[in-house]
Formats: C-alpha cells, structure tokens, sequence
C-alpha cells in the first residue's frame, strides 16, 4: 500500500507541474486565441484550478479486492 500512496503521489506532483506549465503558456497567449479558448472550453482557468484544488487534497481511497 505504501507503494500504491507513493506512486500516486508522483502522479500528483507531475500533473501539478503540468497545469502550472499550462498557466506559464497561456498567460503568454494573444487575447484573440484566450477568447477562442473561452468560447470553445468555458472557464479553463477555473477548470485548471478546481482540478490542481483535487489533486493537493490529500485524501486516499483504497479499493482492495481479493479472490
């Protein structure tokens, strides 16, 4: 199990890395492509912010099956 926690921790921590990526990105993009963006994914700055909100949370669910 201390695995399973390790691993998905690295996952977190390399998905965080790429939202933060993403934000670096489009803060450089030009105001016509951001309104592109907006009218064809909505709000993506809240989208990338509720999920980088989920993946510091730190609850673990475990599912355990047996035979």
């Amino acid at each position: 199990m201390a695995e399973a926690r390790e691993e998905d921790g690295f996952k977190r921590q390399a998905l965080l890395k790429t939202y933060s990526d993403a934000e670096d990105f489009l803060k450089n993009l030009k105001d016509e492509i951001l309104a592109l963006l907006k009218k064809n994914v909505g709000n993506f700055k809240e989208k990338i912010e509720n999920h980088q909100a989920q993946l510091k949370r730190k609850e673990y669910f475990l599912l355990v099956a047996g035979k």
